[in-house]
């Protein structure tokens, strides 16, 4: 296990091609469950940090835990899942990450492996629960087993730490945006892409959302490069990912003038650096408002 203590950056080459690399990991239940290696900044052996229980809205959250000399919210998965809980000492394991830079650690039995996957071996299942971004499958002791990829945008969202509303709107959005040119958006989160709209609505733009980077890109075939003002895309989708969105871009004459902002929960250096190698012009931390409107101001300007 120490050798999978330190950071996760230091472990995996894989953000630097485009496959993803899960962390997989079985719940209190022993069902088989991941999370993108990319959002992972540490494994953290639960019982080498102090848990403090605190006063809490929801039994989602367990308590706080000090790591790396900071306070980190922990969740318990099990509870989000709707399964019961198991005492705290048999969670052997902390994945500690980072999401619109906030930590969150989440409890997890134990670990299981590290995988890789292709975009094509990803089933996306959120039409069908909320609680899922993908399924696939994993060799786990000599079987294949069901993996599911939870859906971290949710569970940020069901802890609250996602929400928006109109009085955050209306304290951000302080002028409309210019309408000339269309902002393309690719974003499988359903939670995200509410967001977006809810954004973009108030800042009068216009544009449209697909449901991944495929999409996007099959839209963008058929337009005007002069009408595009700027796209604003996901990293983790089905198909084709935000990686390959902002090098299809980068890589086409007629396109690579068009600006190309990466709206991620995902904000570890790696993911960074990646995006900076491709060109990328802007990163944005979901549902980061102001950074938003300040990104996309920047690019089209006021109205």
């Amino acid at each position: 296990m120490s050798a999978i203590s330190n950071s996760v950056e230091q472990l995996t080459q894989a953000h630097l091609r485009n496959v993803q690399q899960l962390a997989v990991f079985r719940t209190g239940n022993n069902d088989i469950y991941a999370i993108n290696i990319a959002k992972i900044k540490a494994f953290i052996i639960t019982d080498e940090v102090d848990v403090t229980d605190t006063p809490k809205e929801t039994d989602v959250i367990e308590g706080i835990a000090t790591i790396r000399g900071e306070p980190v919210t922990l969740v318990n998965l099990d509870r989000w899942l709707g399964y019961s809980k198991l005492a705290l000492s048999e969670y052997k394991l902390i994945i500690f990450c980072e999401f619109n830079h906030k930590q969150v650690g989440f409890l997890v039995k134990d670990m299981v492996n590290i995988v890789e996957k292709t975009t094509a071996e990803l089933k996306n299942s959120e039409d069908q629960n909320s609680k899922v971004t993908y399924t696939t499958y994993v060799e786990v002791e000599g079987k294949d087993r069901l993996c599911t990829v939870f859906n971290a945008e949710q569970l940020l969202s069901d802890i609250g730490w996602t929400d928006i509303n109109a009085s955050d709107l209306d304290r951000y959005i302080t002028k409309p945006v210019s309408a000339q040119k269309k902002i393309l958006v690719a974003e499988d989160s359903a939670v995200a892409r509410e967001v977006l709209n809810q954004f973009l609505r108030k800042a009068r733009a216009k544009y449209d959302i697909f449901h991944n980077g495929g999409d996007l890109l099959d839209a963008i075939k058929n337009m005007d490069p002069k009408d595009i003002g700027l796209v604003i895309t996901d990293i983790e989708m089905p198909g084709t990912d935000g990686y390959q969105v902002a090098q299809a871009i980068k890589d086409n004459s007629t396109l690579n003038h068009v600006p190309v902002v990466v709206n991620s929960s995902m904000t570890t250096e790696a993911v960074k650096g990646k995006m900076e190698r491709i060109g990328i012009d802007g990163f944005v931390g979901k549902t980061d408002i102001p950074a938003l409107y300040d990104v996309v101001v920047k690019f089209l300007g006021h109205a």
